[in-house]
């Protein structure tokens, strides 16, 4: 039987054919039709079956022959199922036997097909490939119609068989289809039985991820400081989260129409009074009206605190744009609604007070106008009559000095230092009085002139002292009167409590500040001001008590009227300014007064900055 192995293969035990799945361009629509049966059953390449190699020896025994075969026919190809008596393997659909009886519904019985012109010319036959001479093909027709091979015998000898041999062949041709069939149904089944473990699977991981999300959404609501509700289509609670349930006082019931839901829980408007009606409930109305935006509500049940809540919802829609539901958010508001009113209640009350303070303010402006001019003409008035109370004593000292004796001249004399000191004082109130009176106009002031000014005003007193300018500026920016008064103030209180144990010196620096603006600094190394006294100095008739200018240890009379030194924080303050005290390194005090540049924040009276205006 060496005859019949092709010769293109090798001999092989497993059967099939790399399946060409397209048919060509030419083919007809029935013949894909019938490709596609074919390729359904997934046989082609798939490895022997045990029970069609007992069909295919079975054939042969029946037969009578050494070798037969099952055939299936692919668009270009001759595919061998199942083959005995010889090595079956695939061949070219053109050379084919069975492909030529393909769609013939009957058995082909070929006795001798040498003789037959069908079969004659093919290489099977011709000794080309083989040398077959008997040949029996029984089509293998599925149940819808299509013929997807042969169940053939053959033989290299001439034979011819019985009606009851192809009989028997036909019944085997039939067993074939069976196994085939049953093949595929267990194929399907199979593939059934995949997709629904698949499905499983698939359900089972939805499953897990649905309980995994509807925990992670219980944990949600459950963790959020926020209100949830939300209904079904029918405006049934089906959601109520725990700050939803504290804020309403009460478990709100699940299955509760929203319609419902206002009365239950004592729902009212913004003001606290008058009650909602049923179609009023936020989670009503976003189930019918689609959303609901920053919705006040007070939810005030009976025998509870009233709660200020702002919701926030809309409706719920399914794929197709079907209410589904809705959903509403609340935000507990009361703290701040109450941190508002607060609020808003200071306000008012500080509006209240700002009108109190402007009009105080209004009224301090006239009194002080008005002390400023009562101060400037009692002084005038007080300073004419003293001036001349002052030239009758000079006079009656002058005429009658003799005759009034020791005693007399000094009891003379104490009246005319009294009324010397008193002159001094109207002089110092009408400074005072003018620091704040007279307009300011400042601009660049050579402080060398300015000094040299107010020595010459100090006259004898100034001799007696050193006086120098020090520092890295000459010029300063300031209103040369008051500049001029200032320094007046300030070296003449150096000299006027001065040292009594050493010589009097009085150094006046200037220097411009890094930050912007300039400084003025009046060191000497007098008595000094002691550290509890510095700031209250700077009040009206303040004089700085200490060891050497105490009255009851020195027996000396009261040095100053203090009004020098208020009378400088007025000028410093008028520039934007402030003043301050130190004391100087070795004995002493330092008076330092800033001033701020043009246009910038400046300090006021108490030292406290204030901006310009």
């Amino acid at each position: 039987m060496n005859h019949l192995t092709h010769p293109a293969h090798p001999v092989q035990r497993t059967r099939g054919c790399a399946a060409d799945r397209y048919a060509p361009p030419e083919v007809d629509r029935l013949e894909v039709v019938r490709l596609a049966a074919l390729h359904g059953y997934d046989l082609l390449d798939t490895p022997a079956d045990p029970a069609l190699d007992a069909v295919v020896r079975l054939a042969a025994a029946i037969a009578g022959v050494a070798t037969a075969t099952i055939n299936l026919i692919d668009a270009h190809r001759q595919c061998q199922l199942s083959a005995v008596g010889f090595a079956g393997g695939p061949s070219e659909r053109s050379e084919s036997l069975c492909a030529r009886n393909l769609g013939h519904p009957e058995v082909v019985h070929v006795p001798d097909a040498r003789r037959d012109p069908r079969y004659r010319d093919s290489a099977w036959v011709d000794g080309r490939f083989a040398d077959v001479v008997f040949y029996v093909s029984l089509p293998l027709v599925t149940a819808e119609g299509h013929h997807l091979g042969s169940l053939c015998v053959f033989d290299v000898v001439r034979r011819e068989l019985t009606p009851d041999q192809l009989a028997r062949l036909r019944d085997l041709a039939d067993v074939v289809m069976a196994l085939l069939e049953g093949h595929r149904r267990h194929r399907e089944q199979q593939r059934l039985v995949a997709e629904v473990e698949e499905q499983r699977e698939l359900a089972e991981l939805t499953l897990t991820e649905l309980e995994a999300r509807e925990e992670f959404t219980r944990a949600l609501l459950t963790s959020v400081d926020v209100g949830v509700l939300a209904c079904d289509a029918a405006g049934r609670l089906t959601v109520v989260n725990p700050t939803a349930r504290r804020l309403h006082g009460r478990d709100a019931d699940l299955g509760l129409p929203a319609s419902e839901f206002a009365r239950a829980h004592g729902l009212h408007a913004a003001d606290g009074r008058t009650p909602l009606e049923p179609e009023e409930a936020p989670l009503w109305r976003a189930l019918v009206e689609g959303h609901v935006r920053d919705v006040e509500v007070v939810i005030a049940p009976a025998g509870r605190t009233p709660v200020r809540v702002l919701c926030t919802g809309r409706a719920l829609h399914d794929h197709a744009g079907r209410v589904i539901g809705a959903v509403v958010a609340m935000q507990d508001i009361t703290t701040d609604r109450a941190r508002i009113h607060a609020l808003e209640v200071a306000g008012e009350q500080l509006r209240r007070q700002g009108r109190d303070l402007a009009c105080a303010v209004t009224e301090l402006r006239r009194s002080n106008d008005e002390l400023g001019d009562l101060a400037a003409v009692a002084s005038h008035d007080l300073a004419a009559p003293l001036t001349s109370v002052l030239g009758y004593l000079e006079l009656v000292l002058d005429v009658h000095g003799g005759a009034l004796g020791g005693e007399g001249r000094e009891w003379l004399a104490t009246a005319m230092r009294a009324a010397h000191r008193m002159q001094g004082l109207i002089e110092a109130v009408l400074d005072h009085a003018r620091a704040d009176s007279t307009g300011l106009d400042v601009r660049p002031v050579v402080v060398s002139d300015v000094l040299t000014h107010v020595v010459e005003d100090l006259g004898a007193t100034a001799v007696q002292a050193e006086i120098v300018l020090t520092g890295t500026s000459r010029t300063a920016h300031a209103d040369p009167v008051l500049l001029r008064q200032l320094l007046q103030n300030l070296v003449g209180n150096s000299v006027r409590y001065r040292s009594p144990e050493r010589p009097c010196r009085v150094e006046v620096r200037v220097r411009d500040l890094a930050g912007g603006g300039w400084e003025l600094a009046v060191a000497d190394n007098g008595r000094g001001i002691p550290p509890g006294q510095r700031e209250q100095v700077f009040a009206m008739f303040a004089v700085a008590v200490s060891a050497e200018n105490t009255a009851e240890n020195t027996g000396a009379r009261r040095p100053g009227h203090g009004i020098g030194l208020a009378t400088c924080r007025r000028i410093v303050a008028r520039h934007g300014g402030r003043i301050s005290v130190e004391e100087t390194p070795g004995g002493g005090a330092t008076l330092r007064a800033a001033f701020p540049p043009a246009q910038a924040p400046r300090w006021g009276a108490s030292g406290v900055a204030v901006a310009l205006t």
